[in-house]
C-alpha cells in the first residue's frame, strides 16, 4: 500500500462520513431531549410521515463510486480500500436503515 492510497482513502472516508451524517438527519431531529422525546424512535412516533430519507439515500449513494472504481475497474486489491469501504457501508446502513429498524422491536 502506498501513501497515495492511504491519503486518498482517508480523505474519502472523512468526506463520506460527513456527507452521510448531513444527508441522513431528520428534519426535526433536534427535538430529541425535549417534550418527552428521548430517542429517534420516540421522534418517529411523534412526527407523522415527515421522512425524507429516500432523498438522502439517492444523493449519498455516489460515495460508493470510488470503491467501485478502485476495486472493479482498476482492480486494486489493497486491504485498506476494503476496510474503508466496509466502515463507510456500515455507517451508511446505520444512518439510513438500521437505527429505524430497531424501533420496530
Amino acid at each position: 500500500m502506498t501513501w497515495k492510497v492511504f491519503t486518498l482513502g482517508l480523505l474519502w472516508f472523512i468526506a463520506s462520513i460527513f456527507l452521510t451524517a448531513i444527508l441522513s438527519v431528520q428534519d426535526k431531529e433536534w427535538w430529541i431531549g425535549t417534550d418527552g422525546i428521548k430517542n429517534i424512535c420516540d421522534l418517529m412516533e411523534y412526527i407523522e410521515s415527515d421522512d425524507a430519507r429516500d432523498v438522502g439515500i439517492f444523493f449519498s449513494s455516489p460515495i460508493f463510486f470510488p470503491a467501485i472504481y478502485a476495486i472493479l475497474i482498476k482492480r486494486k486489491r489493497y486491504w485498506f480500500i476494503y476496510l474503508v469501504t466496509f466502515l463507510i457501508s456500515g455507517y451508511w446502513l446505520w444512518q439510513f436503515f438500521i437505527r429505524y429498524q430497531l424501533c420496530l422491536w
